[in-house]
């Protein structure tokens, strides 16, 4: 693959994870944050901007996977562009990637045919829920499927870990896309003496599912970076290896931007400064924030928390710019034995 072709494949990696970690955090955002506590609060959650939301990324994530299937379809066979077309069904029918890809291309479709029927009255909204987070969930795992280690059969424990990987990094990443799209253009529809009081309950909901998150994007990156990268020499001597270490250093302050909202910003909201005052990292991330921003007012926490999650979705954009770089290197292990392979094993 030439240069610019490998550019051109990193971008359309890049797109189709921002969309697919967009959609599945969205869901994750709609089922267990904005509406639990639009229910326990007797707030109406209906409306169609959600859908829309929903539908865009569904577009943008089949137009990624048709480009996506005509650059590897482009790479198995080393054909132009312009004969790419009579080769397409054998590579569909033929191969383990082309098998995935149908499977993912129908949960697309799957989905969209969900949101459109979110949309007609008379029709369970609670099997409609169920079935779009499992076609979610499935189709988060497409994309681990379609890894170097599952396309030679490896069927290990390096699937599942990517599989979590990707669902813990939508569930996170994906969810703070939500929060600023939006929750910030919801919460002019509370009304002003519960607005405070809705955006505590959406801050600890989203919170608990951002720390579940982050636990399993931990242990899953750990067993990733231990399959791939057999020692330190690989790690800082490898482009893979590089790249690694930067994704590394950018999950770092979104982790600690999150310990704002969560141990900072979300006591002060609830008027409850003192309950955890005394733990030691949030001692210290109390006077981080109180240093820069010089102790904010109370009406200015909403302010301080949607300019926090902006920051830490733009360094989640970066996550996964690394992480479409990634798919398209060999692994250090398999670099250092001299089998080089035209994508990584990993998803993200």
């Amino acid at each position: 693959m030439t240069h610019s072709h490998l550019f051109l494949h990193v971008l359309v990696r890049w797109l189709d994870f921002i969309a697919l970690v967009a959609f599945l955090g969205g869901l994750g955002y709609r089922y267990f944050v904005l509406r639990p506590v639009c229910r326990a609060r007797s707030v109406s959650h209906s409306g169609p901007s959600e859908r829309i939301w929903m539908a865009t990324m569904l577009t943008v994530l089949a137009a990624t996977s048709l480009t996506d299937l005509l650059f590897r379809t482009a790479m198995m066979s080393g054909r132009p562009v312009p004969e790419l077309f009579s080769v397409l069904p054998t590579v569909i029918i033929n191969t383990h990637f082309g098998g995935v890809w149908v499977w993912r291309f129908g949960l697309i479709l799957l989905l969209c045919g969900i949101i459109f029927l979110e949309g007609r009255r008379g029709l369970s909204s609670t099997v409609l829920r169920y079935l779009s987070l499992g076609a979610g969930v499935l189709l988060g795992l497409t994309t681990s499927l379609s890894g170097h280690a599952a396309d030679q059969g490896n069927w290990s424990w390096t699937v599942l870990g990517d599989w979590i990987h990707v669902t813990a990094i939508s569930g996170w990443v994906g969810g703070l896309f939500a929060l600023q799209i939006h929750l910030a253009r919801f919460l002019p529809r509370i009304p002003s003496g519960e607005r405070r009081t809705f955006l505590t309950a959406a801050i600890r909901a989203f919170s608990t599912v951002a720390m579940t998150c982050v636990g399993g994007l931990f242990l899953s990156g750990v067993y990733n970076t231990w399959v791939h990268v057999h020692s330190p020499s690989l790690l800082v001597g490898t482009e893979y290896g590089k790249i690694l270490i930067l994704k590394w250093v950018l999950l770092g302050p979104m982790i600690f931007i999150g310990g704002v909202s969560r141990f900072y910003i979300l006591p002060r909201l609830e008027k409850k400064e003192g309950v955890t005052s005394s733990s030691f990292p949030v001692r210290w991330i109390r006077l981080i924030v109180e240093a820069v921003w010089k102790r904010p007012d109370d009406s200015k926490l909403e302010g301080l928390f949607f300019r926090l999650i902006t920051i830490e979705a733009v360094l989640g954009l970066a996550v996964l710019g690394c992480s479409a770089w990634i798919t398209q290197l060999p692994p250090p292990h398999e670099t250092s034995l001299g089998l080089e392979r035209g994508h990584g094993q990993h998803a993200m």
